[in-house]
């Protein structure tokens, strides 16, 4: 390649090829064992592809499948607290109370693994109100909490891979007091 550079901008118009050229077809001569062959690799790795291309989409519509799983398995988890709130306000007994350890074992084992894939209650309680997050059931009148700031919850939210999937269905505190606050 140098040599034709150099020909050229020497100017002497000559162009020299001193690399051997590149065998594109074979000659009658040659078997044509090695053009099979080449193609028969070429065949399979395009099976191959093909192949990877339908577990490529096939997973990518997984996420989609997991969501509707999570999605369906919500009312559970509303009616494990459910559950819960209601046996929290029986008299306290043995009995009740080896019954509650045991309900919520399982419940948290069971949000542990909703978390491992992705699934998040949303904390409410104690925070300032979000319309981003919070669906407001109730306002309610208290001198002891700050304005807008969610002192209930009728319904847990839920956040799924960085999304949010459920509204908290929240009841938030009016103070007067806090309204005139600049």
């Amino acid at each position: 390649m140098k040599s034709l550079l150099q020909s050229l901008v020497a100017g002497k118009g000559e162009f020299v090829v001193d690399e051997k050229p590149e065998k594109v077809f074979l000659s009658r001569d040659e078997e044509p064992q090695a053009l099979t062959d080449l193609i028969g690799s070429v065949m399979l790795e395009n099976e191959r592809l093909q192949d990877l291309n339908e577990e490529l989409q096939r997973r990518s519509q997984q996420p989609v499948e997991i969501e509707k799983f999570v999605r369906s398995i919500l009312p559970t988890l509303d009616s494990f607290d459910w559950v819960l709130g209601l046996a929290r306000g029986f008299q306290a007994s043995e009995e009740i109370d080896n019954w509650l350890k045991s309900i919520e074992s399982i419940y948290y084992r069971l949000l542990k693994v909703l978390e491992n894939y992705g699934l998040f209650q949303l904390k409410t309680i104690g925070k300032k109100v979000d319309l981003n997050l919070h669906e407001v059931v109730e306002y309610r009148p208290s001198s002891e909490h700050p304005n807008d700031f969610v002192i209930g919850e009728r319904q847990k939210g839920y956040v799924f891979r960085g999304r949010l999937l459920r509204d908290a269905k929240v009841v938030v505190a009016y103070n007067e007091e806090g309204q005139r606050r600049p």
